[in-house]
């Protein structure tokens, strides 16, 4: 029962939003699909295409461009079921700020006596986390590219 009140309050609030922002939830949703099936089917090498030096783009993006892509990916991720992981959501979000060259995916990895071995990927732009950040956790970063 209390499963079935909070998807019904889940529904509502997707209700209450605008049609663009329904829209842009939608569209976030199949990107992370496919980013997944992708992973699914090819290595993570595939994806990884640096961007020579001298193609810096002097535009920059806006921050409500970046707020609008983020939130939805956020959005998703925490309401489908058995979700999306770090690594979905950093290359989803690196293509929906359309493969901006300041756009950075890193991955790190972190070994502790609690824990264990554990690896995260995240998304910078202009040097600022602005996707998967850990506060309480320090990942050595391993692998970076825009």
């Amino acid at each position: 029962m209390k499963i079935l009140s909070k998807l019904r309050r889940d529904q509502a609030k997707i209700h209450s939003l605008s049609w663009p922002k329904r829209i842009l939830l939608m569209k976030v949703l199949a990107v992370l699909v496919f980013f997944k099936l992708l992973l699914i089917l090819f290595p993570l090498k595939w994806f990884i295409k640096p961007v020579p030096v001298s193609c810096n783009s002097k535009k920059t993006l806006s921050r409500s461009f970046i707020d609008k892509q983020i939130w939805a990916i956020k959005i998703v991720s925490a309401r489908i079921p058995m979700g999306f992981t770090c690594l979905v959501q950093a290359l989803a979000g690196k293509w929906l700020l359309k493969n901006h060259p300041d756009v950075r995916v890193h991955i790190g990895v972190r070994n502790n006596s609690l824990d264990g071995f554990s690896a995260h990927a995240w998304v910078t732009y202009q040097h600022n986390t602005i996707l998967g950040e850990q506060p309480n956790l320090v990942f050595e970063p391993i692998l970076a590219w825009n």
